[in-house]
């Protein structure tokens, strides 16, 4: 009978705890605006983000995906944003030279702090490269 019992609790606790479900985090970053323009062997990228988090980021370093067609990257760049510290709904613009990948046609971006932890993007791309 005992036994009976502590297999319907722990059946009823396992049901309980399935039911819950964790609501997804909100992300991090969000890309407002990302252009891209080809001169000179050289791509410009252009654009803005912002802390669409609840903390503070610390060193904000955008990562660059590049990709060729069929989404295939082919090559990653870094650049940082010019505030220190992006704090909750503010926003950072970015504007900075790459050497132009062979073959990139647009580009994601994705975004780390100055610790190297992965932030979530929302509206991460991609974006054509023009």
């Amino acid at each position: 009978m005992r036994l009976a019992a502590a297999l319907f609790l722990v059946l009823a606790l396992s049901v309980l705890g399935a039911d819950k479900k964790k609501a997804p985090k909100p992300p991090d970053v969000e890309v407002l605006e990302a252009s891209a323009h080809r001169s000179d062997g050289k791509i410009t990228l252009v654009g803005r983000v912002r802390n669409s988090g609840v903390k503070p980021i610390q060193g904000l370093v955008l990562v660059f995906d590049f990709m060729a067609p069929g989404r295939q990257v082919v090559t990653t760049q870094r650049g940082g944003v010019d505030e220190e510290v992006l704090n909750v709904t503010e926003e950072a613009s970015f504007h900075m030279q790459l050497n132009e990948p062979p073959r990139a046609v647009e580009f994601r971006v994705n975004a780390v702090d100055e610790a190297g932890r992965d932030l979530r993007v929302d509206k991460p791309g991609p974006f054509p490269i023009e």
